[in-house]
């Protein structure tokens, strides 16, 4: 009798509905693990940039703070 029912519409239907909730399983499972590995590379790329903008600071601080002791220093004096 299960030989009939594989054969009838109505169990070809019931072998499509599983497949095809397999494969759309399969499916979300591949895009979850992709979407995983987008996530992990965007954090490692947000972390990259605020850390060369930090340097960046630094350096633009240490700069400007040079430029302040030098210009803000008594001029030399010839002495005749």
């Amino acid at each position: 009798m299960s030989s009939i029912f594989a054969t009838s519409p109505l169990g070809l239907v019931a072998r499509w509905s599983t497949s095809s909730q397999e494969q759309a399983r399969r499916n979300a499972m591949a895009a979850c693990t992709v979407l995983t590995a987008r996530r992990i590379e965007r954090v490692e790329v947000e972390e990259f940039v605020a850390a060369h903008l930090a340097r960046r600071v630094q350096t633009a601080t240490k700069i400007a703070d040079q430029s302040t002791t030098t210009t803000t220093a008594a001029p030399a004096r010839h002495v005749s």
